[in-house]
């Protein structure tokens, strides 16, 4: 994660794609804004996993986010890394320094 910034080369879903993003109960679609500009990340399974002590259950992952064990030895530089590039590309965004 060099940048938070997203570049050209971003896969997308378009139109029909059964992977397009419009489920109604999808939490990015019920913004307030409602503007079609928010934007939802896919992450592999692999990064997932490297983030979480325990990727066991939902529960476990919520108490082990960030936390180091055998199977995960860095998941404290993969979460703390991942949350620090989103939380930059969401400020750089509202600040409007993301436009072309």
């Amino acid at each position: 994660m060099r940048t938070a910034r997203a570049s050209s080369s971003t896969d997308s879903a378009r139109g029909t794609d059964p992977i397009y993003g419009n489920d109604p109960a999808n939490i990015v679609n019920r913004t307030r804004t409602r503007t079609g500009a928010d934007a939802q990340m896919e992450l592999s399974t692999a990064l997932r996993k490297a983030m979480f002590g325990d990727f066991s259950s939902a529960a476990r992952r919520r108490t082990t986010a960030g936390v180091p064990s055998p199977d995960s030895p860095y998941a404290d530089h993969f979460w703390n890394s991942f949350v620090s590039a989103v939380r930059e590309g969401i400020k750089n965004h509202e600040l409007g320094l993301d436009s072309h």
